[in-house]
């Protein structure tokens, strides 16, 4: 079992995101992830934050580099854990997500939220479970069963999710995991 995420505000992660942001570190950004599942439908276990992010100019490069956004962390005396970048307490993962079309759309295309007083966006729940539907991890099963038994995923734009980017038939092949018809 993974441990509960810090009991530390998160406000200072959001203040240090946007940051990044006005600072041209990084462009559009989104929480998703296991703490964007949070913020749909009911608290689960997790121990980092996933920021969805691009950059605000493309990379020249065929290697994505995050150099900027390392220079940026450590400027900040923001220490590392693996791939994980501490910040005020919760680990963040970024995720660069204009080589995804899927992650693309789904920072494009965020619902907003508040949270602590902060105007966030946050991956809607279709894109988070096809997201989770292409991972194919357990544990993405699990969440895409806990959105499928909540009844909170607009069947249709999940559909069509899935149809943009090539997952109805993984959909229905997987479907056993998480279907609630079973």
């Amino acid at each position: 079992m993974e441990p509960n995420p810090p009991q530390v505000s998160i406000g200072p992660v959001l203040d240090a995101l946007e940051m990044m942001r006005s600072e041209g570190v990084i462009d559009k950004y989104a929480i998703g992830g296991a703490f964007a599942a949070i913020l749909h439908a009911e608290p689960i276990s997790t121990i980092d934050l996933d920021i969805f992010f691009l950059f605000e100019k493309g990379q020249a490069g065929p290697i994505l580099s995050l150099e900027t956004l390392y220079d940026f962390a450590r400027g900040q005396g923001f220490s590392f854990d693996h791939e994980f970048i501490n910040i005020h307490g919760w680990l963040v993962q970024f995720i660069e997500s204009s080589n995804n079309l899927l992650w693309t759309e789904a920072v494009e295309t965020a619902e907003p939220f508040v949270l602590e007083g902060r105007k966030i966006l946050v991956i809607d729940k279709e894109h988070l479970a096809a997201s989770w539907l292409l991972a194919g991890r357990a544990k993405d099963f699990n969440k895409i069963a806990m959105f499928v038994s909540a009844g909170i995923m607009n069947q249709r734009k999940l559909q069509d999710v899935l149809e943009r980017h090539g997952l109805s038939s993984k959909w229905i092949e997987e479907k056993w995991r998480f279907s609630i018809e079973n």
